[in-house]
């Protein structure tokens, strides 16, 4: 899978260390969804195996984050997460 081959992060999920891909959110689409909350929020590729549901806390640089949505595409998961305070 592409994922394991470029950009890989460590976040740990569920207890559990996982590699990842982070994307920052910018743009209008997402201002518009997320509000003043737009500043902190992520998004996060995941392998499509992975058992995430929003509601789930994710720790990223040990920084508390939520998931909020998820979405699924054929090779992998996307997650926007939101920081939240410790």
């Amino acid at each position: 899978m592409r994922l394991f081959k470029r950009g890989r992060a460590k976040i740990f999920l569920a207890g559990k260390e996982m590699l990842c891909a982070i994307r920052p959110l910018s743009g209008t689409l997402s201002a518009r969804g997320y509000g003043q909350y737009v500043q902190d929020m992520l998004r996060v590729l995941l392998p499509v195996n992975t058992l995430i549901a929003p509601g789930d806390q994710v720790i990223i640089q040990d920084a508390p984050y939520v998931c909020v949505s998820l979405r699924a595409y054929p090779g992998h998961l996307a997650a926007d997460l939101r920081r939240c305070s410790r």
